[in-house]
């Protein structure tokens, strides 16, 4: 019965890799092909397809230059949906569903890793010690089943996060398309051609949860770097060297002072989610537990959204990236401080002092 289940688990864990390997293989040998290199051997393409399925999972690359930690957030949902289609076979053969989770995890851990060392080249490869953990818990959580009616107030603060990266990808928008010319003039000058332009855009878009978060914290006072000499907030905006890519021409080029106000944003999103919490619970010791324990996992959350979304684009030059994950957090922590004393504590306080009188 184990040695059925191990097999099963490792078949499915196998199909699972496959089936986000398989498709990044044929973009990459295709994009060889169409480019027309006489130099490069096949070997070439099915190693960037490695390094593309990695890269996917948000492992980061040591690169001669540097470190590529700047990766697309929105990518990782394709290995989870590919993880995820493995994981009624492995149910049916374990009889607990957490033993088969974390089984199925592990042999898919391995297998990147497996990976990670086959793809390394000339110092170019993943973070070996990452791998394993990145793929393990990314399997743990596609694999995972949430009961939303027993974390409403979770659920509630999650929507309230999605609306607040709407906005940012809004702004991004509007800042892209304020830059229409810029963006064609771009594109001109790097003739990528039909098949480098469509990959171009792709990638673009699967960084758009990446520049939603930094055009969030900019339009929020708080502010994003984009290399070790250039910060831009409301108040200052100072760019250094920027690659020639068309996404970055919604980079802010003048100051808006007036955003330092825009910060309180913060505020209201969390007084909301207290507002949701009061209705929710009565008894004062009840609303206390869910605010810490509800508030803990939405800052894991956004601490590890933020973490990951900014890093380092392959020289010293280019790091870092993205939002300011420290500095949000610390905004964070002081809107949501504030929320939990004025919506909570004020009132009993207010009620205490009537009741004296």
């Amino acid at each position: 019965m184990i040695a059925r289940a191990l097999g099963v688990s490792f078949r499915q864990a196998l199909r699972s890799v496959a089936l986000t390997l398989f498709p990044l293989t044929f973009i990459a040998l295709f994009s060889w092909a169409s480019a027309g290199s006489t130099a490069g051997s096949t070997s070439d393409p099915v190693r960037a397809s490695a390094w593309l399925y990695l890269g996917f999972h948000l492992i980061t690359f040591v690169v001669p230059s540097g470190k590529l930690t700047f990766l697309p957030l929105l990518a990782v949902l394709y290995p989870m949906w590919a993880i995820r289609r493995g994981l009624p076979m492995v149910e049916g053969a374990f009889n607990k569903l957490n033993g088969a989770r974390i089984i199925y995890s592990l042999w898919y851990s391995i297998l990147s890793e497996l990976l990670a060392l086959a793809s390394r080249y000339h110092g170019v490869g993943a973070n070996l010690y990452l791998t394993p953990l990145f793929t393990f818990v990314i399997a743990m959580i596609a694999t995972a089943r949430f009961n939303q009616s027993l974390n409403r107030a979770f659920y509630f603060g999650l929507h309230l996060l999605s609306i607040a990266l709407g906005v940012g990808a809004l702004a991004f928008t509007f800042s892209l398309v304020q830059h229409w010319s810029d963006i064609k003039s771009i594109s001109v000058v790097l003739g990528s051609g039909i098949v480098g332009g469509v990959l171009t855009t792709l990638l673009q878009l699967l960084y758009l949860p990446n520049f939603a978060l930094a055009a969030l914290a900019y339009i929020t006072g708080i502010g994003f770097n984009f290399g070790a000499t250039s910060f831009s907030h409301g108040s200052l905006t100072g760019l250094g060297q920027i690659p020639a890519l068309p996404f970055l021409t919604a980079l802010p080029t003048t100051s808006h002072p007036e955003l330092k106000y825009a910060v309180a944003a913060w505020f209201v999103l969390f007084a909301l989610l207290m507002i949701f919490i009061l209705r929710e619970a009565s008894p004062t010791l009840v609303r206390t537990q869910i605010l810490i324990s509800q508030g803990a996992r939405i800052f894991i959350v956004i601490a590890a959204v933020a973490y990951l979304s900014a890093g380092e684009l392959l020289t010293s030059n280019l790091n870092p990236i993205g939002v300011r994950w420290l500095h949000l957090l610390a905004y964070l922590a002081a809107a949501f401080g504030a929320a939990v004393l004025l919506a909570l504590y004020i009132p009993i306080g207010v009620a205490r002092l009537v009741r004296h009188e």
